[in-house]
C-alpha cells in the first residue's frame, strides 16, 4: 500500500458582481455568461490533468473562494464539485466550503451547495451597519447579511463561518460592539475577524490619499480587536488563529493546512499551489488560462523550488499565526536542524521586546506580539 498524502484542494473563482473598492485580490466583474461557463469547463479540465499527475493524494479540505462563487449558478457550482469527486480520492470525513456573498445567494443555490456535498459556508458578511457596508462598496445590506445566513442554516448547513471586518473609515467603538452583537445573536460556529487593510492602487486607498476617507488610529484599531476577542471568548470561541475564532472542534481545516505550511493544491486562474517544496502559480489572465486548458496544457506560469531558508522562515511565520505557535520539536523534525541555531538573535530579540514568548515546547506570540504580529514575522524575513 504506498503512502497517501492528505492534502487540501482550493479553487478559485474570479468573477464579482461589483468590485469593492478595497480590494486587490484577482477578481473581475463579468456579466459574460458563455465567458463563465468556459472558465467552469477549463476547472473541470485542470483536476483532470491533475489527476493523472499526482497520484496517491487524499484531499481532506476543498475550498472554493474568490471572487465571489456565488456569482456561479447553482448548477456551475455543482459541476465543479462533482467535478472534484470524479477526479480525485476524497476524504470520508472532508471538511468542503464555499464563500458566499449575501447578495448573491438564495434557497436554491444553498440547497444545491449541500446536495453537492459541501458542508461548510463561509459568508462574506463583513459588517452589519449599513452605513458601514455602503461605504466599503459591498452589495448587500445588513438584512441580507441575516437573511443569507438564515437560508444556510434552513437549508441544513451546521457549519458556518462569518467574515467581519474592524478598523472601517470612521467607524466608532458603539458602532462595532453593535455589529459585534449581532453577530453573536446569529451564533457561527467561526468567525473570521479582519482589520480593513489599505492595499496600494485600489480605490480606497486613493480616497484617503487625498484625505476623502479617514481611516482610524492602529491604538483604536488594537483596542476594537482586543474587546472583540474577549467578547468572543465569553461566548465560548476559541481565539486559535490571530485572526480566527471557532466554536468547540469547528477550526478551519483548510485554513490550518496553510498555516501549518502543508501541502496543497489550487485550481483557477491565478492560483498558487504548493506540494513537494514546490510552489506553483497559475497565469491569472482569464483567456490565457482558458486557452492553455482548452489545448491540454496546464496554464502555470511558473514554479520554484523554496530556498531552504525561505521554507524555515514561512514555516515559522505560518506557525506563528497560529496561537499554540511554533512547536519546537517539528522543526527539528523538518529541518534536522534547531530553530535556536538559526535564529538566537531573532528570537532573543522579540523575547526582549514581549512579543514572543516560549514553554518547553513552544515559540507563541504574546497578547501584544498578536498586535504586532507583522513586525514580529518582519524579524525572520532577513
Amino acid at each position: 500500500m504506498s503512502n497517501m498524502q492528505s492534502i487540501g484542494l482550493y479553487i478559485h473563482i474570479p468573477f464579482c458582481r461589483s468590485k469593492c473598492p478595497y480590494c486587490d485580490f484577482f477578481s473581475l466583474v463579468s456579466y459574460d455568461e458563455q465567458l463563465k461557463e468556459r472558465y467552469v469547463d477549463a476547472l473541470k479540465k485542470e483536476m483532470e490533468i491533475y489527476s493523472q499527475k499526482i497520484r496517491d493524494v487524499e484531499i481532506i479540505s476543498i475550498y472554493v473562494g474568490g471572487g465571489t462563487p456565488t456569482v456561479l449558478t447553482g448548477e456551475q457550482l455543482s459541476e465543479i464539485l462533482s467535478s472534484c469527486y470524479h477526479n480525485f480520492q476524497i476524504a470520508k470525513k472532508v471538511e468542503s466550503t464555499v464563500e458566499a456573498n449575501p447578495g448573491t445567494i438564495d434557497k436554491e443555490k444553498m440547497e444545491r451547495l449541500l446536495q453537492s456535498g459541501v458542508n461548510r459556508i463561509s459568508l462574506g458578511a463583513q459588517s452589519f451597519n449599513n452605513k458601514a457596508l455602503k461605504k466599503l462598496g459591498r452589495i448587500h445590506t445588513k438584512e441580507d447579511n441575516i437573511a443569507a445566513y438564515q437560508l444556510a442554516r434552513s437549508a441544513g448547513f451546521k457549519n458556518i463561518n462569518v467574515d467581519i471586518m474592524f478598523g472601517l473609515p470612521g467607524q466608532s467603538k458603539k458602532e462595532f460592539e453593535n455589529v459585534l452583537t449581532e453577530l453573536m445573536l446569529l451564533k457561527p460556529e467561526h468567525i473570521s475577524l479582519y482589520a480593513l487593510s489599505v492595499e496600494s492602487g485600489t480605490p480606497l486607498d486613493n480616497t484617503i490619499k487625498t484625505g476623502k476617507t479617514r481611516l482610524p488610529c492602529d491604538d483604536f484599531c488594537n483596542k476594537l480587536f482586543l474587546s472583540a476577542s474577549d467578547y468572543f471568548s465569553e461566548y465560548g470561541y476559541e481565539h486559535y488563529e490571530i485572526s480566527n475564532f471557532a466554536q468547540s472542534a469547528k477550526r478551519c481545516i483548510h485554513n490550518e493546512l496553510y498555516w501549518k505550511n502543508r501541502a496543497y493544491l489550487s485550481i483557477g486562474a491565478g492560483a498558487t499551489s504548493y506540494i513537494d517544496n514546490k510552489r506553483y502559480q497559475n497565469y491569472q489572465e482569464l483567456n490565457q488560462y482558458i486557452y492553455l486548458l482548452e489545448n491540454g496544457i496546464l496554464p502555470i506560469r511558473y514554479q520554484e523550488v523554496l530556498p531552504l531558508k525561505e521554507r524555515m522562515a514561512e514555516t515559522i511565520i505560518l506557525n506563528l499565526r497560529m496561537m499554540e505557535g511554533l512547536e519546537k520539536k517539528a522543526f527539528h523534525s523538518l529541518f534536522n536542524i534547531t530553530v535556536e541555531d538559526i535564529y538566537y538573535q531573532s528570537l532573543h530579540n522579540l523575547k526582549e521586546q514581549g512579543l514572543l514568548t516560549e514553554s518547553n515546547t513552544h515559540y507563541f506570540l504574546t497578547k501584544k506580539g498578536i498586535l504586532l504580529a507583522n513586525n514580529v514575522f518582519m524579524e525572520f524575513l532577513d
